[in-house]
């Protein structure tokens, strides 16, 4: 059934190429298109969310330095704390404010003096104390157990006016607690970079990663280390990840570490990103519903087209029963309507042709045996009067001689009329082959003439190489006829035959003219007709039968008007594809 649905005929394969043009191809262009504007949008779109998230981790970072420098405020401003500080900043804590820190992860407590010397601090690393006077917040490069690690911090000069004899440094280490709280934030994957020389290492690298940045290329670390402004990469981190790269800075202005946050490139935003495969899907969807809708259009015009066709095909095969369905209401269905009712009066108009065509038959039978009988009649009665006088005693033998030369005579002429009605009626199927025209006319007339009255032929064959596909035997027969009617006509003196051929028309044609008496006007409408004839002797069976002998082989006999006296014949014969010069 699926099989029968998706076979398609010619005019259907027209339909769906013509589809094919119309729809397809305008729709390949719109996907193209469609493809490249989605392609760039959801681009952009995905760029502004990453930055957008990326700026949130930026504020988060942030808000570890407010969270330091606040409470750096709340201490340096109790003066109980102030009194203590020198001995031990995070003992002199009171209770409540050290809970308030560990709740907000400030695990690195560092005293130094106003000359930024270092007098306490609750993690044994090592600081360099960059900031500036007046300075509140920084991110600072720490290392701890000869491992360099960033470190956000509030700085807080004591007394907060005036003079400053000391400096209150609180902040948290970065660790990888850090990366993951941004990465449930924002849901972006978060990468810290600090700066060792004039590389970048990933502070918590794992086995797989990359342990430096460096696949960014040269402008990238322009922007960032000169610009002091941020990147965005489509293809970062090894074109694993869309995402962009932060500058972190320190209190010199100098970048001491950069912040990476990135999506990671895989699932419905890389369709959604890629112009070619957005092309794609487009395209094969595109070229599936026109494809499908070719096919339906073609289902529901073409096949009552289809129809209608084998209809016609069928009636013209002669099968007037052809019915084609009707299967709609519209035009195609008056179109079937109106081929069944037409269909309906063929087999009417056949049904009253074939009986007019049986009266005709028989009418002719009728006069064919009416003109028989005449031609007969006449030598059976001249052949029984013959007969009865030989009955006769007492008769001459010079006369009895006579009478039986008469009836030898009239029975001959009986017979060669009997042959040539039996050959008019029957003759046999031609054999065709591959001949030269003038071959069968030649043949004849040498036969003809063998005998007869001398005769002066005069021959101008123009058609070249040109072959016919003929019977030869049936031609020379045809031919025959002819030229004995010829020999006939003329009265004897000076007697004269003009052969000739050539093309014209794309058709070959043979033609005799003899210079006798010629043919009047009167009989040439009835020259053909069988037991036509002018001649006392004739029995008018002869061009007949070289008319029906020319049709056989495809070719058309015709009486033209001569150039000159006499009487002149035309064979034509169409040329056929398999022979030719």
């Amino acid at each position: 059934m699926l099989h029968r649905f998706f076979r398609l005929g010619r005019l259907q394969r027209k339909v769906m190429l013509v589809i094919s043009l119309i729809v397809i191809v305008p729709m390949l262009v719109a996907g193209w298109l469609a493809a490249e504007w989605v392609s760039i949008s959801f681009e952009r779109r995905l760029q502004q969310w990453i930055v957008d998230a990326a700026r949130a981790n930026q504020g988060w970072l942030q808000a570890y330095q407010n969270d330091a420098t606040m409470l750096g405020r709340v201490l340096v401003d109790d003066p109980d704390y102030v009194v203590n500080i020198a001995s031990n900043p995070e003992e002199a804590m009171p209770p409540p404010v050290r809970r308030i820190s560990q709740e907000l992860s400030i695990n690195l407590v560092q005293l130094y003096t106003a000359e930024k010397k270092l007098v306490y601090s609750s993690i044994p690393v090592e600081v360099v104390p960059l900031w500036v006077r007046g300075q509140t917040e920084a991110v600072l490069k720490v290392e701890r157990k000869h491992k360099a690690m960033l470190a956000a911090v509030g700085i807080t000069p004591v007394p907060r006016s005036g003079k400053p004899r000391y400096y209150l440094v609180l902040g948290s280490l970065l660790g990888e607690d850090f990366t993951d709280e941004l990465a449930q934030l924002s849901g972006l994957k978060a990468r810290l970079y600090y700066r060792k020389g004039r590389n970048y290492y990933n502070l918590f690298f794992t086995p797989g990663e990359n342990a430096v940045l460096k696949d960014l290329p040269p402008q990238a670390f322009r922007r960032l280390e000169r610009e002091k402004k941020s990147y965005y990469s489509e293809k970062a981190e090894g074109g694993t990840y869309r995402g962009l790269y932060t500058p972190i800075v320190d209190p010199t202005g100098r970048v001491e570490a950069i912040m990476f946050s990135g999506l990671e490139r895989r699932g419905v935003q890389e369709v959604l990103t890629n112009q070619v495969v957005l092309f794609v899907i487009i395209s094969l969807l595109g070229i599936v519903i026109g494809l499908l809708t070719g096919l339906l259009l073609s289902r529901l015009v073409v096949r009552p087209l289809q129809y209608l066709r084998d209809g016609v095909m069928q009636l013209a095969g002669q099968n007037f029963n052809a019915n084609v369905p009707i299967g709609t209401n519209d035009e195609l269905g008056d179109l079937a309507k109106a081929f069944n009712a037409m269909a309906a009066r063929l087999r009417e108009a056949r049904d009253e042709q074939a009986q007019r065509f049986q009266k005709d038959k028989l009418a002719a039978m009728g006069e064919i045996s009416a003109a028989l009988a005449h031609e007969i009649r006449n030598p059976i009665g001249i052949i029984n009067t013959s007969a009865a006088l030989l009955d006769k005693p007492g008769d001459d033998p010079e006369k009895r001689e006579q009478l039986t030369r008469m009836i030898r005579e009239e029975s001959l002429r009986v017979s060669n009329l009997v042959q040539d009605f039996l050959q008019l009626s029957r003759h046999r199927q031609p054999a065709f082959a591959i001949i030269d025209p003038a071959q069968p006319m030649e043949r004849a007339l040498e036969l003809v003439l063998a005998g007869a009255k001398p005769v002066k032929v005069h021959k101008q064959f123009n058609h070249g190489a040109v072959k016919i596909k003929a019977d030869a035997g049936l031609l020379q027969q045809a031919w025959s006829n002819i030229f004995t009617n010829a020999l006939q006509a003329m009265d004897g003196k000076d007697n004269e035959l003009r052969l000739a051929s050539g093309m014209k028309d794309g058709q070959v044609f043979l033609s005799a003219q003899d210079n006798g008496p010629g043919l009047p006007a009167e009989i040439m409408p009835r020259l053909f007709e069988p037991f036509f004839t002018t001649k006392p002797q004739g029995t008018g069976l002869g061009l007949t039968i070289a008319y029906t002998l020319t049709e056989a082989n495809g070719g058309r006999l015709e009486a033209t008007p001569p150039e000159g006296r006499g009487a002149r014949f035309v064979m034509r014969f169409h040329l056929n594809h398999e022979v030719g010069p």
